[in-house]
């Protein structure tokens, strides 16, 4: 963290706001080049100072995240955590729809349990598919299995980093102080405004092509009418001097 140190003062570090600022910056750049390429965006936080925050701002983007615990594997064993995730969506709606057929009121109270288990550690994951595009991270060593499966995968991490760390292998470090709530919101809110602002230019570009495509369509079939309805007029006529022809030849021989 050296270099992102401005001062020491009775073994306090204070962190060099300007490093903070440039950094940040590098890591929204790459976040909307993210967003840019279609790719998702996870966010971790399951410490006290940043579960809150992680959760709601998460949640409002409708991106996936996990803000209690960490699943080991989530990444590495995608494929297995991937049939938790829809187990836990199909005892969502068991739940909803009050669906539960014969079973006994204990057999129920096993699968509430069981749902809130499933949803301490996925309950943030029903709408992840497959696996990350990168990941942010508040606090690198309270999440460090989260980070390890990352560069485990080559999975860009984006991440507040605190004095008390090594940031050498974060592939977007943020000088931060990770445990200042409003620190903490200030910058995951700055990457979500950053990621879904790209995202929704995205889709009003493709909505816009679609409509596009649409016009050139009907433009299409116009000239298509136009020149089935003239085909249809130049046979007419042809049949009809065709007509007049075999006329004027009967006359003729009649004569």
């Amino acid at each position: 963290m050296k270099p992102y140190i401005f001062d020491s003062r009775d073994n306090i570090h204070i962190i060099d706001l300007t490093k903070t600022e440039e950094k940040l910056k590098d890591a929204l750049n790459f976040v909307e080049q993210l967003a840019e390429n279609g790719g998702l965006l996870m966010l971790v936080g399951t410490k006290r100072q940043a579960s809150t925050t992680i959760n709601e701002l998460s949640k409002s983007a409708g991106l996936p995240y996990v803000a209690n615990r960490w699943p080991g594997g989530l990444l590495t064993n995608f494929s297995t955590m991937k049939t938790r995730i829809k187990y836990l969506k199909q005892l969502r709606e068991k739940f909803a729809k009050n669906d539960f057929g014969d079973l006994t009121k204990q057999e129920i109270g096993l699968l509430q349990k069981k749902m809130a288990i499933l949803e301490d550690s996925f309950g943030g994951l029903d709408m992840m598919n497959e696996t990350p595009g990168a990941l942010f991270v508040v606090d690198i060593l309270k999440e460090k299995i989260a980070v390890k499966e990352a560069l485990r995968l080559g999975i860009p991490v984006i991440a507040m980093v605190d004095t008390n760390t090594n940031p050498e292998d974060i592939t977007y470090p943020i000088p931060a102080n990770d445990d200042a709530k409003q620190g903490i919101r200030l910058i995951t809110e700055a990457i979500i405004d950053v990621y879904t602002a790209k995202r929704k230019q995205k889709a009003n570009e493709a909505a816009a092509d679609e409509e596009e495509i649409k016009v050139d369509d009907s433009e299409l079939e116009d000239v298509l009418s136009q020149k089935e309805a003239a085909l249809a007029m130049n046979k007419q006529e042809e049949e009809e001097e065709k007509q007049a022809e075999e006329k004027t030849k009967k006359v003729s021989d009649n004569n």
